[in-house]
């Protein structure tokens, strides 16, 4: 099926350009861009045998010119005559291809460009035999044909190697679009596993305290059933704690494989979160404009973090930017004295007063769905502050007014990152 839906387009291409011609030394002869086409084909399409799609190629542009001619000329005979010879052509060339060049099967470009020069040239000088009937040829009819061969031949590499190289630049593009992505993944991740490993901590002082709490009660001789419910609770408690530091070994040996780079440019961060957020910006149908800009330019080395911050703080004003109006958020990297400052400000609905001693608190939140009535689970902000404290030695502050705007601040010591 691949191939015959691979044989309709040639033939379909070929017959399209050769409209593209012009008559060249005697009447009846042209010379078409068609045959470039079907060059560029025969090149691309290795599982077709050239012969029988010459063949088939030929046929098919014979015909569809013989019933064109036709319906001007009634002269059977001599519209025959005229397209004939074209059917000739295209098989001597597929003849001259598949000897050439097919049967070798190596995809040798400076080989195929002398094949089809070849290919060219001969069924040229055939076609034009047919035709003349052997009269009237001589030296220049033949060197103009080997211009023409030369021409062709050269305009096929052209296109080619154009080809090679759009394929190429494609192929670029998709390389650096995955590669952003896993960047954008990877900060994700680890921060997430980052949030985990302080959870086990925590799990771990719950399993402290129930064990305690199970020894009070065997002291006290309380009864059986509270000593064994405390028991049944530490040791539940200890199941859990196994199952998560299981479960977050194995994220944090998948993040570890999942991208080698040590450090990098934060112009090269900024550049990355600005396309993420750009697309998202267009796949959600927002009307929100970003403007972010850096004024000095360093390595970081605990980039996945950072990323996860800056990245945190863009969409968290994204988020608080009403659908009716125009947002604007900003971020800007500067560096003021002996600490790089990163902030990030939307125009959006603002934080009342009331939240804002809140909003860095574990579990808050006021973002829901307004379809299911969930709350967002209001980690976002606390991870933010810990990965800012811990990891970066820096801190965090935030400025909102109410339905005006809001600007997130976060301040890390230059030396952090010149160490």
């Amino acid at each position: 099926m691949k191939k015959i839906k691979r044989i309709l387009t040639v033939v379909i291409c070929v017959n399209i350009a050769s409209q593209l011609y012009f008559n060249f030394l005697i009447q009846g002869f042209t010379i078409a861009f068609s045959v470039v086409v079907f060059s560029i084909f025969l090149y691309n399409y290795v599982e077709l045998n050239p012969i029988k799609i010459a063949i088939i190629t030929g046929i098919t542009t014979s015909s569809y010119k013989f019933l064109w001619f036709y319906s001007s000329n009634s002269n059977f005979t001599k519209i025959f005559e005229r397209v004939t010879p074209e059917v000739i052509f295209f098989a001597i060339y597929g003849i001259i291809f598949y000897f050439l060049y097919y049967r070798d099967r190596k995809r040798d470009l400076t080989k195929f460009t002398i094949s089809i020069f070849f290919c060219d040239f001969v069924s040229n000088i055939i076609e034009l035999c047919i035709r003349t009937k052997m009269v009237g040829i001589d030296g220049n009819m033949i060197r103009d044909l080997l211009i023409v061969a030369c021409a062709r031949a050269s305009v096929t590499l052209i296109i080619l190697i154009a080809m090679k190289y759009y394929r190429l630049f494609l192929i670029k593009e998709e390389h650096e679009e995955r590669y952003r992505r896993l960047i954008l993944v990877t900060s994700l991740f680890k921060s997430e596993i980052y949030f985990m490993n302080k959870n086990a901590a925590e799990i771990e002082d719950v399993m402290r305290k129930s064990f305690s709490v199970y020894e009070i009660v065997s002291k006290k001789h309380y009864p059986d059933e509270l000593k064994n419910l405390t028991l049944d609770i530490a040791k539940d408690v200890h199941e859990i704690k196994k199952d998560y530091i299981r479960v977050m070994r194995g994220l944090e040996e998948i993040s570890n494989d999942k991208i080698d780079v040590e450090q990098m440019k934060i112009k090269d961060m900024v550049n990355i979160l600005e396309l993420d957020t750009k697309d998202y910006i267009v796949t959600k149908n927002l009307n929100i404009e970003l403007d972010f800009k850096y004024e000095c330019d360093f390595y970081v080395s605990e980039h996945f973090y950072l990323m996860s911050i800056i990245r945190n703080l863009v969409f968290n004003s994204i988020e608080a930017i009403d659908s009716k109006k125009r947002g604007v958020v900003k971020l800007r990297i500067r560096e003021i004295g002996t600490e790089y400052v990163f902030s990030v400000s939307d125009n959006g609905t603002g934080i009342s007063k009331s939240n804002l001693d809140f909003i860095f608190n574990p579990g808050f939140s006021t973002k829901y769905d307004k379809e299911t009535g969930s709350i967002c689970r209001g980690i976002g902000l606390t991870l933010v502050k810990d990965l800012v404290q811990d990891i970066f030695k820096g801190s965090i502050s935030v400025q909102s007014i109410e339905n005006k705007n809001t600007v997130f601040t976060v301040k890390v010591p230059v030396d952090l990152f010149r160490g």
